[in-house]
């Protein structure tokens, strides 16, 4: 299996991975801050604000008809959030042009329109134009909302920010609802000159190119050349260390309720633990966290959902960089000490050694399934690695898979009697027990 050829000068990355898997070339850009209480709205934002439009193609729609001359390249942003690094991230597939007459070049056009998206958005005066700006606003309104409107999402958000209280860690990826009045074209322009001048920069580049070095070396002068040009310092900047685990603390959990009009209650339990991605201890970790409630044979979901008929849902998920395992459940409010009571037995069993062979066995295979087929998509492919990145030591898929298939019970037990329980978020409904 193919690894990524890494280079880097200051606070630019490119990593590269040739392969011929795949009948397109993707250019993924992950640009990388420390998250803040001032900034996390307007970082936020940015990476949408950068595709409504630039000099040259001054609407979204002239942005969307340029990809669809560059044979229906695909072009898109977002932002994204690990740990306390907000990651703003902008998307580029062009077509393989071997594969295609007259497509030469495409990945070179494909590169420049996203650098232009990046480094040259349409200003007026001194700020954004203003009617993309208040576009923007609206929209990014509607996408905090909609988290709300989710409320398996939200009451994870919740429990996490209650987890986290006070930590960079706790805030939200999206920013909050009520920064966005005081959103201006101008603060805005000001935040994305900032980003630009601080931003650690992560390319990732996946296909069928040939020599990494070279293309390595290309990227890395248009991307440092583009942020030179528009006029922003740093590009020598050092890069930032790794992330840190959330240190494990003693005492009794912190217990939440929030009171919504809500007919299925969400209970959510944050364990942790103290093992980051680049622990050794990681990979059982992982597989840990697999038989406690990540897949359908899980204790979680055989006993809380199954047998007892508490949960609508019951899983659990480990936070790779913070080094958190997060237990979500939706169950009927009425049912809300039981499911506690029958979801810290579980944690309990796993740490007293209870494991069957068949839930080994079945978690390490299904954990390496999970892995093989994020082969097929290249920007899971492109997050798993930058997970190892930001955490300090990148595994190789292969080596990772491997890792997971030598866990042993022993190992298991081990890392389960890491996880101490830190907090306890019940969101009920608002005629429901309001017991914690």
């Amino acid at each position: 299996m193919a690894t990524f050829h890494t280079v880097h000068q200051g606070r630019f990355h490119v990593h590269t991975l040739p392969t011929d898997q795949f009948r397109t070339r993707h250019l993924v850009a992950k640009l990388v801050t420390p998250i803040s209480r001032p900034s996390v709205t307007p970082t936020a934002l940015l990476p949408y604000l950068w595709l409504e439009g630039t000099r040259s193609y001054p609407s979204a729609l002239a942005i969307t008809r340029r990809t669809d001359d560059l044979f229906g390249a695909v072009l898109r942003s977002g932002i994204g959030k690990r740990a306390d690094r907000h990651i703003a991230e902008v998307y580029l597939s062009v077509p393989e042009e071997g594969r295609l007459e007259g497509a030469a070049g495409v990945f070179e056009e494909g590169l420049r329109l996203m650098l232009e998206a990046v480094t040259d958005p349409l200003v007026e005066g001194d700020g954004f134009a203003k009617g993309h700006v208040e576009r923007e606003r609206g929209l990014h309104r509607r996408r905090i909302e909609s988290v709300f409107d989710d409320k398996i999402a939200w009451a994870m958000e919740r429990a996490l920010a209650e987890a986290l209280a006070g930590l960079p860690e706790g805030l939200p990826r999206l920013g909050y609802a009520e920064d966005l009045d005081a959103v201006t074209p101008d603060g805005l322009y000001a935040a994305h000159r900032r980003f630009l001048q601080e931003a650690e920069v992560h390319l990732y580049a996946i296909g069928a190119f040939g020599d990494p070095s070279a293309l390595a070396e290309r990227l890395l002068t248009a991307w440092s050349s583009a942020i030179r040009q528009a006029g922003v310092d740093g590009a020598d900047r050092s890069a930032s260390g790794p992330v840190e685990p959330v240190p494990v603390r003693g005492g009794e959990p912190k217990r939440v309720v929030d009171a919504q009009p809500v007919q299925q209650g969400k209970l959510n339990l944050v364990y942790r633990t103290g093992i980051p991605y680049r622990a050794d201890e990681y990979p059982a970790l992982l597989v840990a966290n697999g038989i406690l409630g990540g897949f359908p044979h899980s204790k979680l979901f055989q006993n809380v959902r199954e047998k007892a008929s508490l949960a609508y849902y019951a899983s659990s998920r480990v936070d790779a960089l913070s080094g958190l395992v997060l237990i979500q459940t939706g169950i009927d409010p009425v049912h809300r000490d039981r499911a506690e009571a029958i979801i810290v037995e579980q944690v309990r069993a796993l740490q007293q050694g209870e494991v069957t062979d068949d839930e080994l066995s079945f978690t390490k295979r299904g954990l390496v399934n999970q892995y093989r087929q994020s082969l097929d998509v290249p920007a899971a492919v492109a997050d798993i690695h930058f997970g190892g990145v930001l955490a300090g030591r990148v595994r190789a898929m292969d080596e990772l898979m491997d890792a997971i298939l030598a866990v042993e019970r022993q190992d298991v037990v081990a890392a389960a009697n890491r996880l101490q329980l830190d907090t306890v978020y019940f969101l009920r409904g608002e005629e429901g027990n309001a017991n914690a």
